[in-house]
């Protein structure tokens, strides 16, 4: 038999074994393109898109989509008909933009998601009653009310601002963080109380994990139905009681008019306006979709309960456990749909059966490793954290003019050129005239401790990796691994070890910008030719006086351009770095993402480039000008000199 046929026969055998697999054919759909979902970061929304979306995939036949993002901008998508649906609109806490999007026509409110979302600011029950299990003694007995805060403060000690507490705020960028932020004035918090603004959901989760688990005091805006409030038992602080009156006034101009305690908030389901002339039928299914706070933490219980499981196998749980809920939301054939068995395509679907349990693997031996040395790490990150503040001070104490002609001065020693070194001075004046100047320092002082700290590793094992072959063949795939994976895994390990804040900032940027100064540490060092060193060897030259006298200097343009990579990728962490509390330039961009402010997000980009482009070019220079300045036998010569 021929290849051709062989191959003709093969792809007759797939599509005859496809075919039979696929059952029944389901009903055509409403609409001739899939259905896009808005995929708010947070759990309980994915819980709800993903039983939504086996509902309509399996139940009306049609292909669906989902963008992921924050609140803002998936209103935004969902009024230009980027998104069809989103099943979570917190209406009072979403009040302008929602309203608005309503009234120019954008949007419809399909009705009641879930009725009785919680929210407000919690504390762990072990603070105030103690945990005999865990031999945890009640530390804040009379902790009642916000206004109790005040004689604890030193409880929720911020390590970066050691004489006042931490409050863990909402979400930067979302409406609870300018309502917290507004409370926390209110409440005459501000002088006891930084206010830590994470950047992400699962940054502020992780940080009353992390607390929970270690037995200590916290202090965080948290909101239900959520795997947190299930999974930890948390203590809801009393706030001023909640009228409907007062809390408009106060949501719709937060310093005005004072706080009170949260609603129990009306979940809704916002849609399209063109979707919901589009197709009715699937309207009418998101209409009688309901659910409330208990079901949706009984739901979200299975993710705590089964590691490693995803949303989308909760809400398959969902459907199979409590069809009495969900047959409501569907006419009767749709509901037989559903009801029937449901197949995984095993000619197409990789077997189960051979998955590894790589994530539980990892969860347990990395929560091994914290319990074990997590106390180790923190006192590390203590010192790291005490040396950033110092840098920070000190940039801070000196004029911004002194600053603008210190950067001028070295810029001219690198270039030796009057005009670079005062387009440098103008880069950093630019960043001050931005009005971004203070964080500007904070973003050059985490970057100054990250790259130190970074040379400190990569330059004796770039020396290392060139004088040992064989641990070179090891680091190799290790360095290759580091600049492969994503920037945010190094969150994950950070996090765990030091919480939130500048310290897992500085962790995460020395893993991610390390390997290129290895690497070209390593290269320059082997580059250097054995003619040189031998000569050195004649002479009487130890290894040390070799490697001092000849190997790095004829290796230092190649370290230079190292660093300059260092820097670089230090540089570009800083967004990242936001996410996970680290204040500067990347937490305002950040804010422009989180609230669609583009002139903030692009003032912002901005400045970092400004001070890319100074770092950038002053590390050029210093690499071209050590490969002018370093000849090989002009070395030699003066190291034959010295020995003599």
């Amino acid at each position: 038999m021929s290849k051709f046929s062989f191959m003709i026969c093969l792809l007759c055998l797939i599509v005859a074994q496809t075919s039979s697999s696929r059952g029944a054919p389901l009903p055509a759909c409403e609409l001739e393109r899939p259905v896009v979902f808005g995929g708010l970061d947070w759990d309980s929304n994915a819980f709800h898109t993903e039983v939504a979306r086996i509902i309509l995939e399996e139940g009306y036949g049609c292909d669906t989509d989902m963008i992921p993002g924050s609140t803002l901008p998936l209103v935004t998508g969902l009024g230009r008909g980027d998104i069809d649906i989103l099943m979570e609109i917190w209406r009072d806490n979403l009040v302008e933009p929602w309203q608005a999007a309503l009234a120019r026509g954008d949007v419809v409110d399909l009705g009641i998601n879930f009725p009785d979302a919680v929210q407000g600011w919690y504390v762990p029950r072990y603070l105030i009653e103690g945990d005999a299990t865990r031999g945890i003694l009640p530390a804040a007995p009379e902790l009642k009310s916000v206004f109790d805060l005040p004689r604890y403060a030193s409880l929720f000690q911020d390590p970066e601002v050691p004489d006042k507490g931490r409050f863990y705020n909402c979400i930067l960028g979302w409406q609870c963080e300018l309502l917290n932020s507004a409370k926390l004035r209110a409440y005459g918090l501000e002088p006891h109380f930084t206010n830590f603004r994470p950047g992400t959901s699962t940054a502020l989760a992780a940080a009353i994990a992390s607390a929970y688990a270690k037995g200590e005091p916290v202090l965080a805006y948290y909101w239900g139905p959520t795997w947190v409030l299930g999974a930890y038992d948390l203590v809801k602080l009393e706030e001023p009681a909640y009228s409907a009156e007062s809390w408009s006034l106060f949501a719709n101009d937060p310093d005005a008019y004072p706080p009170t305690a949260y609603p129990q908030v009306e979940v809704a389901i916002g849609a399209n306006t063109r979707f919901a002339a589009d197709a009715p039928q699937l309207v009418a299914f998101f209409q009688s979709y309901r659910t409330n706070n208990k079901l949706v933490s009984e739901a979200l219980a299975f993710l705590q309960a089964t590691p490693g499981s995803t949303a989308r196998e909760a809400a398959r749980a969902f459907i199979e456990r409590r069809p009495d809920i969900w047959r409501a939301w569907v006419p009767a054939e749709i509901a037989a749909r559903l009801s029937a068995p449901h197949t995984v395509d095993v000619e197409t679907n990789f077997p189960q059966a051979w998955h590894l349990p790589v994530t539980d693997w990892v969860n347990v031996r990395i929560a091994a490793f914290v319990a074990a040395y997590g106390g180790g790490f923190e006192v590390a990150g203590g010192y790291v954290l005490h040396l950033i503040l110092m840098v920070e001070a000190l940039l801070a104490s000196a004029p911004w003019w002194l600053v603008l002609l210190l950067v001028a001065g070295i810029g001219y020693h690198a270039t030796a050129n009057v005009f670079a070194a005062a387009g440098f001075a103008a880069a950093l004046f630019f960043v001050g005239v931005l009005g971004l100047w203070d964080l500007g320092l904070q973003t050059l002082a985490l970057t100054f401790v990250s790259v130190g700290l970074s040379l400190l590793i990569g330059l004796p094992t770039g020396i290392a990796l060139a004088k040992l072959p064989r641990v070179r063949r090891v680091a190799t795939p290790v360095l290759d691994a580091m600049q492969t994976l994503p920037s945010f895994v190094y969150l994950i390990p950070a996090l765990m070890l030091f919480g939130l804040g500048k310290v897992p900032a500085v962790f995460a940027t020395i893993i991610y910008a390390t390997p290129p100064l290895i690497r070209l540490t390593d290269l320059g060092v082997r580059l250097v030719a054995d003619a040189f060193t031998e000569v050195a060897a004649d002479l009487g030259a130890s290894r040390f006086q070799q490697l001092r006298d000849i190997e790095l200097p004829l290796a230092l343009p190649n370290i230079m351009a190292g660093i300059n990579q260092t820097i670089m990728m230090a540089l570009s962490m800083v967004v990242i770095a936001s996410m996970i509390g680290a204040r500067g330039l990347g937490e305002q961009v950040l804010l422009g993402i989180q609230r669609l402010d583009v002139g903030q997000g692009l003032a912002a980009g901005l400045a970092i480039v400004a001070l890319a482009v100074v770092f950038d070019r002053i590390t050029q220079a210093y690499g071209k000008r050590e490969i002018k300045r370093v000849s090989p036998s002009l070395l030699v010569q003066r190291f034959v000199r010295r020995l003599r």
